[in-house]
């Protein structure tokens, strides 16, 4: 339990601090820009890819139609649409190859990195930051060790990903009031033949 409560405790003070940081006009653009398109599409890799489907879930409960990069249903991607393409690094060859093909069609896209500096900017409408270790070498992550901020208990993109679960949990419950929704109404688009 030692390592879970420390890790636990490490990983919410860094998603608190960096969410904190989060650029509040940016968030208010990508709000607009979701609730602006006709389709929301999401794209990532690895454990990016899972938070975005969490992500988009909870976009499917509050009656957006969204999809997600990669499913076999997912349809073209249009003008009015938008992307969300997740990458830590912002480099990742599939999240900057859908970001590139979005702006070829016009539509808008939101990139979540951990660089804003990287080749998805590029591509980018609306830019959320998430300044976090990823799986690529992090530019503070020696003299941040050596202070005792980051350690090898959070791996490769941990601290990336799990702030941007917590960004994009608090985003939905910023959707939620912004709507006028309350969780019985997403209560009625949940699944119910996993039951």
């Amino acid at each position: 339990m030692k390592y879970i409560k420390k890790t636990a405790k490490e990983i919410t003070k860094h998603a608190l601090a960096v969410i904190d940081k989060i650029d509040e006009k940016e968030v208010s653009n990508m709000i607009d820009t979701i609730v602006d398109s006709d389709c929301v599409f999401i794209v990532g890799t690895g454990r990016s890819e899972l938070v975005g489907k969490m992500f988009a879930m909870r976009l499917m409960h509050l009656g957006f139609t969204v999809y997600v990069v990669g499913d076999v249903t997912t349809p073209a991607i249009k003008e009015k649409d938008c992307l969300i393409a997740i990458s830590g690094s912002g480099e990742t060859k599939t999240v900057t190859l859908a970001a590139e093909t979005a702006k070829e069609v016009n539509a808008n896209v939101v990139g979540i990195t951990g660089n804003p500096e990287s080749r998805l900017r590029k591509s980018l409408d609306v830019t959320i930051n998430i300044k976090s270790k990823t799986k690529v070498p992090w530019k503070y992550y020696t003299s941040n060790v050596l202070k005792g901020d980051y350690d090898d208990l959070t791996p490769m993109g941990t601290l990336f990903e799990d702030s941007t679960h917590l960004f994009l949990d608090g985003l939905i419950a910023e959707f939620m009031a912004h709507l006028g929704k309350k969780e019985i109404d997403l209560k009625r688009r949940h699944a119910i033949i996993e039951k």
